[in-house]
């Protein structure tokens, strides 16, 4: 209900931090810092006691409760993946913008991911998700396929995604 594009590039920062979670292929996380100090890199500044028990507990979610004080360069490909969509989830947006989430996955963390986005949803977030993995694709409420570019195939939406 908001125009976004008439909003000022301070204003749209602001609503991009606030309703927005990105999860990138390649990650993004500082280096420098700790899992846990890069999943509160999404935080608002206010009420830091709550937002880092909410970190800490999407963290455990991710099954990443013994690397908190780990930087990303003691992190396996998959957890560094995983510490990105915590990081995403932190500020509660209402929108998931996610780059190939499973990718650097193996299929047990790929399925607890799958699950989480899938609770994600269920709470009344959207998610539109870049993906080759068919397996990931199959919890869509809705698929769009492209091919060079230009659409090749689309599935009608549904009102929830498919169990599994």
């Amino acid at each position: 209900g908001q125009d976004i594009s008439a909003m000022s590039s301070t204003a749209r920062a602001a609503f991009r931090s606030k309703n927005v979670g990105f999860v990138f292929q390649m990650f993004h996380l500082l280096p420098y810092l700790t899992v846990l100090d890069n999943v509160l890199v999404a935080a608002d500044n206010t009420d830091m006691e709550a937002t880092t028990q909410r970190a800490t507990e999407l963290l455990e979610q991710f099954s990443l409760q013994d690397r908190l004080l780990h930087r990303p360069g003691q992190l396996s490909a998959g957890e560094r993946q995983r510490v990105a969509m915590a990081r995403a989830l932190l500020p509660q947006p209402r929108l998931l913008l996610a780059d190939e989430p499973t990718g650097n996955l193996d299929p047990e963390n790929a399925a607890a991911v799958l699950q989480l986005l899938q609770q994600f949803h269920a709470q009344g977030g959207t998610i539109l998700l870049v993906t080759h993995d068919e397996q990931a694709a199959s919890h869509a409420a809705r698929t769009i396929i492209l091919s060079a570019g230009k659409l090749a195939d689309e599935s009608p939406a549904t009102a929830t995604a498919p169990e599994g």
